[in-house]
């Protein structure tokens, strides 16, 4: 499916000079260090008209936004896209045809990379500026027509950066028969309509705080689709849960607890990522489907940590009831050494 770019901002060329120049990093007798332009506050551009007059006010009025970005993983100057994905209500009614701005933090302020039209399957995609140095981005993307802004970040980290890896549902949140229920009627419209909130395992906020202060990058990878992005982000921020890139579902298929569903979604990406060159060093969930995906993408079981009643499959390490034990472990163990510095700790 075609994505129209309507315009690129000459800005995008200017970020080599912000934050630390990946290059030199690269190839100095030092790493690079790692830039942290996160959490300035984010002023929405003044609504537009719609392209479709008639058309996508009635796409709008299906129910709330269910905007998505995946958070961009990447090495420095590897070639990469944000994506984008906009649809209304729990139909997932997507938006056609219209316009979304690509707004960029690169430590100078937010700057517009770009506007965007979304596809027939409501998506959008824009290039990621090759020059970026090796840090973590914010990033918005707007729906010009109505205002509505879908959050995401782009982590730009060396090759051999080392990643741990866990679920979110039935790993992090309790009640292991969620995962197997009706995955839209039984969990996740309840969670898209806010009138569930699921539960955390004891010591789950603490162990993704334990990997995260030992020096790993955490990555939330989830089963989630993609119109429970925001909710998934809203979630782990309030549970005070450790930050990190998050990639979701694309798809509803792709979401279903299945082998060919979930279970080959989470391998696939996984195995991206080692692609990309990096290195995957733990992992953790609760489900076959996580067992499956984890050693597919190469991670060993005597690193992998699985919670219910799936622990120990295939050799993985059993937990049961709660993760202050595991946490309480990761946070006596020595830090890892990765290839960039974090100024200030």
């Amino acid at each position: 499916m075609r994505h129209a770019v309507l315009a690129i901002s000459a800005a995008a060329a200017a970020f080599a000079g912000c934050g630390v120049d990946a290059a030199d990093g690269a190839t100095g007798p030092t790493p690079p260090a790692l830039v942290r332009c996160v959490g300035t506050p984010f002023t929405p551009a003044p609504t537009e008209a719609w392209r479709h007059s008639i058309q996508s006010p009635i796409t709008v009025a299906a129910g709330p936004a269910g905007h998505s970005m995946q958070d961009v993983l990447a090495t420095p100057g590897s070639a990469a896209t944000i994506p984008g994905k906009f649809a209304y209500g729990l139909v997932s009614k997507d938006l056609e045809d219209e316009k979304v701005r690509v707004f960029l933090d690169a430590c100078a302020g937010w700057t517009i990379l770009g506007d965007v039209l979304t596809d027939s399957d409501g998506r959008t995609s824009l290039p990621v500026p090759a020059s970026l140095a090796v840090g973590i981005y914010d990033v918005r993307l707007q729906v010009l027509g109505d205002g509505t802004v879908a959050p995401g970040r782009i982590w730009i980290l060396p090759a051999g950066t080392h990643l741990a890896v866990t679920d979110v549902d039935g790993t992090l949140t309790t009640g292991d028969e969620e995962i197997v229920q009706d995955v839209f009627a039984d969990l996740f419209e309840p969670i898209f309509s806010g009138s569930h909130v699921p539960a955390a395992y004891p010591g789950a906020a603490a162990l993704t705080n334990a990997i995260a202060g030992r020096g790993h990058v955490l990555v939330y990878l989830t089963g989630r689709p993609y119109w429970l992005t925001a909710k998934t982000r809203g979630w782990l921020s309030g549970g005070g849960f450790a930050g990190g890139p998050l990639h979701v579902a694309d798809s509803n298929g792709e979401a279903l607890p299945t082998p060919a569903g979930v279970g080959a979604f989470k391998r696939a990406w996984l195995q991206s990522l080692v692609a990309r060159g990096f290195v995957l060093d733990e992992a953790y969930g609760n489900a076959t489907t996580d067992v499956s995906a984890y050693a597919g993408a190469g991670i060993p079981a005597s690193a992998t940590w699985i919670i219910g009643p799936n622990g120990g499959s295939g050799g993985t390490h059993a937990v049961s009831g709660s993760w202050e034990a595991r946490a309480a472990a990761v946070g006596a163990l020595p830090p890892v050494t990765q290839p960039f510095t974090t100024p200030g700790g």
